[in-house]
């Protein structure tokens, strides 16, 4: 079979412009440090690194949602902190008032001042709201109060008592808020009894031998105590929440780190093993250009 020059000739341009479209792709991924310029270069590692990305930006967004969510378990435990030290407070006027024997009328009624205070003091904290003007503890009503007063029915529940939850893992789902209905009661009996005592302490004709003042003091204590501890197993539900929260954070980053080398290992060049491919590229396109020429160059008249 006789091959023509002009055969020989598309022969080695096409061996020349292969080598020359291998080199610069070469040259692009060793400039960029990726190994995957398109899908095709390699369809299987493609779909797997979408894959790391996809999971990826969930843990992203798991990563927001926990720091939020430990931001406000913060604030709502800092919160309840306050009305536990002013719950304490009033257990220790509670305790000096119920001493009626060393307490005259007009005692009892500075207590009952004093009180009044730490009463509108708890009932601000219960009713705390976050920096986007939403009620800490009002449930998934976070426009409404967590806890309202009027005048003629006292103290009662503005929002419910359901549970927000947000995703912080695959498949995770944690409450971010606690409410006022798991503190103080659906009937919100601490502020109700605390009201009704400082009503009678206030009352200009009280009288402090009166047993009934003693009884209507103990109840109150007693309604205190209920609310302390219903106030402080909350908070310890609240640190072990703030715990999960942390584990998981670290779960997630361990899970985040393994994703991140997997991707790297799909689609960063491996630049030793591309070196080597660039000198292989370069010498075949250098050969190819030599024998190109010294072909072009031949005819009869040089053989005579």
């Amino acid at each position: 079979m006789r091959i023509t020059t002009p055969q020989i000739t598309a022969m080695m341009h096409s061996s020349m412009s292969a080598n020359s479209e291998r080199l610069g792709k070469l040259l692009q991924q060793m400039a960029t440090g990726e190994r995957l310029l398109l899908p095709s270069d390699d369809p299987v590692a493609s779909v797997r690194i979408l894959r790391v990305q996809r999971e990826e930006a969930s843990l992203e967004q798991y990563r927001r949602n926990i720091l939020d969510v430990s931001s406000s378990l913060s604030k709502q435990e800092a919160n309840l902190k306050a009305i536990s030290d002013t719950m304490l407070e009033v257990q220790d006027l509670l305790l000096w008032a119920a001493n009626l024997g060393a307490n005259a009328s007009e005692d009892l009624a500075a207590i009952a001042n004093e009180l009044s205070t730490l009463e509108q003091t708890i009932a601000a904290f219960a009713n705390t709201r976050d920096e986007e003007g939403r009620y800490l503890f009002s449930g998934t009503q976070t426009d409404r109060p967590a806890i309202v007063y009027d005048a003629a029915t006292g103290y009662s529940l503005g929002g419910n008592d359901e549970r927000r939850q947000a995703a912080v893992a695959n498949g995770v789902l944690v409450d971010e808020n606690v409410t006022a209905a798991a503190v103080f009661g659906s009937d919100v009996e601490l502020l109700n009894e605390l009201r009704a005592l400082l009503e009678l302490l206030e009352d200009p004709a009280l009288d402090s031998k009166d047993p009934a003042v003693g009884d209507q003091i103990r109840a109150t204590l007693d309604s205190l105590d209920r609310t302390h501890r219903r106030l402080l197993a909350t908070m310890t539900d609240l640190g072990g929440r703030q715990n999960s929260l942390t584990l998981l954070g670290e779960s997630n980053g361990d899970v985040s780190l393994v994703n991140k080398r997997i991707e790297g290992e799909l689609s960063q060049l491996d630049y030793a093993s591309a070196t080597i491919d660039f000198n292989s590229y370069l010498l075949a396109l250098q050969a190819t250009q030599k024998t190109y020429l010294q072909i072009n160059q031949l005819s009869l008249f040089t053989q005579l």
